[in-house]
């Protein structure tokens, strides 16, 4: 008997295809989310597709009148300059809050006098600064929420070392000056050096002095000398002509700053990447009208923050309405 076999293919499930269908679709996902989060809505790489309000369950701002009302897609990072000390730990003398719209990819800085005289929860009335070196990050954000209305969602901080190294990567960074400044200094054989408005070159020991520098000059001007290095050393980062550079200065990054910061978070925040080209500024300061100075019953020199001057200007950061 003779049998007739069928040249039959074998078929097999196509598991190749259906894992690059299943990429390209996660990778839609994603940028979809990420848009969606840029716009003040919630994206599932933060897991926040049911988010409540920003405060519903903060135990500081959930039923605080004063809570700043921040739109949903402003995020905001406190930037932290420390001068650590084994007897004091981390007092953070430069805190400026850096706030980055995500739907309209503007950026504003507010600074904060490290002597503001607030209310530390749990220790009572102190120095802005030392809420750190006595609770860390958890404190610091509770000492803002509960005087200030608001959490900063992440921190960054840096000591001074560090703070160098990442002008080194840059080799130098260019500083646009708005004030005549001068002080005593370490980096010239008479002690005394003076800084004229203008655009300045400045290497890692000036701008660490220029930022620094106290003798001569207030907290006020320290706070503006900061957010003038701040936005120098970003423009320097992310300009054409340093992308070669750009992995160092990453990577100089995660050696030096300590943060809370995931990855989702920095992504959120990096894009687009074309806002770096040509990043704009807008700043604010307290004036001594906003922090007044004063004497504690201690004899103590502060700042006594004037709360509802404090607050208009923390609505124009936060792009209140």
């Amino acid at each position: 008997m003779t049998y007739t076999v069928k040249n039959q293919r074998k078929h097999r499930f196509p598991w190749g295809f259906l894992l690059v269908v299943a990429a390209l679709i996660f990778v839609l996902l994603a940028v979809l989310s990420v848009n969606e989060m840029r716009k003040g809505n919630p994206g599932f790489l933060t897991n926040l597709w049911q988010a409540p309000e920003r405060n519903a369950d903060d135990p500081l701002l959930a039923d605080n009148p004063d809570a700043i009302p921040i739109p949903n897609e402003v995020k905001t990072i406190l930037l932290l300059g420390s001068d650590y000390r084994p007897e004091l730990g981390y007092r953070t003398d430069v805190m400026l809050l850096v706030g980055l719209n995500t739907r309209t990819d503007e950026v504003h800085l507010i600074s904060f006098p490290r002597d503001l005289w607030v209310n530390v929860p749990g220790l009572g009335e102190e120095r802005l600064n030392t809420a750190f070196p006595y609770g860390d990050w958890e404190l610091l954000s509770d000492t803002f929420a509960a005087n200030f209305g608001f959490r900063p969602d992440h921190y960054a901080m840096v000591d001074f070392q560090g703070f160098k190294h990442l002008i080194d990567v840059l080799d130098g960074i260019v500083v646009t000056v708005g004030e005549h400044m001068e002080d005593e200094c370490h980096m010239n054989d008479s002690g005394w050096c003076v800084v004229e408005p203008g655009e300045v070159p400045m290497d890692s020991d000036e701008a660490l002095w220029y930022v620094r520098a106290r003798l001569n000059s207030s907290d006020f001007d320290r706070t503006r000398r900061a957010q003038e290095v701040i936005q120098a050393i970003a423009k320097k980062a992310f300009q054409p002509s340093e992308i070669l550079n750009l992995d160092n200065f990453v990577r100089a990054v995660f050696q030096t700053v300590k943060t809370d910061m995931q990855v989702s978070d920095t992504i959120l925040y990096a894009l687009p990447v074309n806002k770096f080209v040509d990043m704009q500024f807008s700043t604010f300061r307290l004036t001594p009208d906003d922090a007044v100075p004063g004497m504690t019953n201690g004899g103590a020199s502060v700042l006594y923050p004037n709360y509802p001057a404090i607050r208009e200007k923390l609505l124009q950061f936060y792009w209140v309405e």
